[in-house]
């Protein structure tokens, strides 16, 4: 694995890391980066040896998204229209992270948006810098693949203040954050890695089968729902697709000027 390679994964006993590593695009996903990571996290999980899994980002970032300027890639995009059972690439990394039967820390170093904030949500444990800015940020662009976030957020936080964040795509500090639920712990810069450190060794000299039995169970409602509600979402976003907003949101983005929005 080389040091330019876009997912660095490294493992020092039984702390298992995967890296985003495109720090020049604050670590925009691509869908190969998205199999890579979702490969990653299965491989690990059957891994006798290893007893927790920590996920970050290089450079001044967790992760800004998806990268809509530069474009996804092929690798495993569903086909758009016509029915099919390929739910796409971040729906099977979600179902990873949620069904691996070890501790998964999203540990957000800086900026988490978009799919990097989905990422995030579907981990077990989110804990970040105390100048860590968080937030779905898609509606500022009118884009809706929000990824299972509608599913998964209002669980964690409530509906009201899931509805706020999604539909404004406004972004929150990490004290906000922790104080809604998001995060579970929050360090200062200088003692992060430290805390970080401290805080994954404990998971990983823990009883790891007893962590796996909790997380099957306080996940099984929302694993019961994922597939139907990952359909629904499809058919709405397939809905949204061609609007002018749409367009105009990303065109605005790739252009670096607030967008014109005419609703329609």
């Amino acid at each position: 694995m080389a040091e330019t390679d876009p997912v660095l994964c490294q493992r020092n006993g039984g702390v298992a890391t995967i890296t985003l590593n495109r720090p020049d695009k604050l670590n925009a996903l691509d869908f190969a980066m998205v199999e890579t990571i979702t490969r990653q996290v299965e491989a690990w999980g059957l891994e006798p040896g290893v007893r927790v899994i920590v996920i970050t980002g290089a450079g001044r970032a967790f992760c800004s998204g998806d990268d809509i300027v530069e474009g996804m890639g092929e690798s495993g995009r569903p086909e758009r229209y016509g029915l099919h059972t390929n739910r796409g690439p971040h729906y099977d990394l979600i179902k990873t992270l949620m069904t691996c039967p070890k501790p998964v820390v999203a540990a957000l170093n800086g900026r988490c948006h978009g799919a990097g904030w989905v990422t995030a949500l579907a981990c077990d444990f989110r804990v970040a810098r105390s100048d860590a800015l968080l937030g779905d940020i898609r509606s500022e662009k009118a884009i809706f693949a929000n990824q299972g976030a509608g599913l998964m957020l209002p669980r964690l936080i409530g509906q009201s203040r899931a509805m706020d964040l999604l539909m404004t795509g406004r972004t929150i500090d990490a004290a906000e954050a922790e104080r809604f639920g998001i995060l579970v712990r929050v360090w200062s810069p200088e003692s992060y890695s430290g805390e970080l450190e401290a805080f994954v060794n404990s998971l990983a000299n823990g009883p790891t089968k007893t962590y796996a039995a909790w997380k099957l169970t306080v996940n099984r409602s929302l694993l019961m729902e994922l597939d139907a509600y990952t359909d629904y979402e499809r058919w709405a976003n397939l809905a949204l697709g061609n609007t002018e907003d749409r367009r105009e949101g990303v065109q605005a983005f790739r252009e670096k000027r607030p967008p014109r929005f005419l609703g329609r």
